[in-house]
């Protein structure tokens, strides 16, 4: 069946069928090929009967033996003969051969061309293949890479939340956080606290300062002496002197030394006078022990200490 004839009866294939061009190259090749079989065949069949009938047609002129006379035939009859041998003369035999031998070549030439086009389709579909699977692999390496960065930040931000957890529960037994804020009011803080300083005669507590007795552990010599001390948030210090009429300084400590506020609780201070009312203050340079005169007034002191306790930065507010 010709080409064209294969195309024609292709386009009436319902939509719905799915061919790939694979299918659609091998069938074209099959059918080429059935094709030139046929058509070697019919060449075959035809110059066969040509000589046949060439034969059959000379046979009433061949002479005899005997030298008979030729058989009598009518006009007729001469010209039908005639017509027959032209029609299978070598010349139109050799012009229908020509032209079956230009449909050979053109089907070959429609077959080669069927398979270069093969060829190509899968040398493209083979390219989209690879560059399909390059693009899986790239996208999968930029997943890993993702996952790897987000798995990395993530450990990264727990390991800081477990150092500021550590850092909190390792932090004194104090109940406030440093504050560096101007408009600060320090009595108010300590009342919202919960604290009635109104009622603790040991101290006197006012919007930035705070005053009253504690009992300090000297630094080299471990003795305890009775002391004044004055917490200023103006000047950001902590002196003490040896009485009330503040004229004589025995000591300051800055806020940006004191680090850490807490009770005494390992019982630490050396020969305390009372250790259940002693607390420490951590500077950069010692600690100071001291002794409240009172249970709240040992709890006031403590939060009022801790709101200028700059040097420990890690909560700093």
């Amino acid at each position: 069946m010709p080409l064209s004839q294969s195309s024609s009866c292709g386009s009436i294939l319902p939509r719905t069928l799915s061919v790939t061009s694979r299918d659609l190259d091998t069938r074209r090749l099959l059918k080429g090929q059935l094709f030139l079989n046929d058509e070697r065949q019919r060449m075959s069949e035809m110059s066969n009967r040509t000589v046949s009938e060439t034969n059959v047609f000379l046979e009433p002129f061949h002479y005899m033996d005997n030298g008979h006379n030729f058989d009598t035939m009518s006009v007729d009859s001469t010209e039908s003969l005639e017509t027959s041998i032209s029609a299978c003369s070598p010349d139109n035999i050799s012009s229908a051969s020509t032209a079956n031998m230009a449909k050979i070549e053109e089907m070959e030439r429609m077959l080669r061309e069927a398979q270069a086009e093969k060829n190509r389709l899968l040398e493209h579909r083979e390219r989209e293949m690879e560059l399909r699977r390059q693009a899986l692999e790239d996208e999968r390496r930029r997943r890993e890479e993702l996952e790897r960065r987000l798995q990395e930040e993530t450990n990264r931000r727990q390991k800081l939340v477990e150092r500021e957890v550590k850092l909190w529960e390792s932090r004194p037994l104090t109940r406030y956080l440093p504050v560096r804020k101007d408009d600060f009011d320090l009595r108010g803080h300590i009342e919202a606290a919960g604290h009635h300083p109104e009622t603790c005669f040991h101290l006197a507590i006012t919007e930035k300062t705070c005053r009253g007795f504690l009992v300090k552990m000297g630094g080299k010599i471990k003795t305890w002496k009775k002391r004044w001390f004055v917490f200023d948030r103006n000047r950001r210090t902590l002196a003490y002197y040896a009485d009330k009429h503040e004229t004589k300084m025995k000591g300051v400590i800055y806020f940006q030394a004191i680090e850490e506020v807490y009770y005494d609780h390992l019982k630490n201070a050396h020969k305390s006078p009372n250790p259940s009312l002693t607390f420490s203050m951590k500077t950069h340079d010692r600690v100071y022990y001291m002794v409240a005169p009172s249970p709240e007034a040992m709890r006031i002191w403590m939060d009022v200490i801790v709101t200028g306790a700059e040097g420990c930065t890690h909560f700093l507010v």
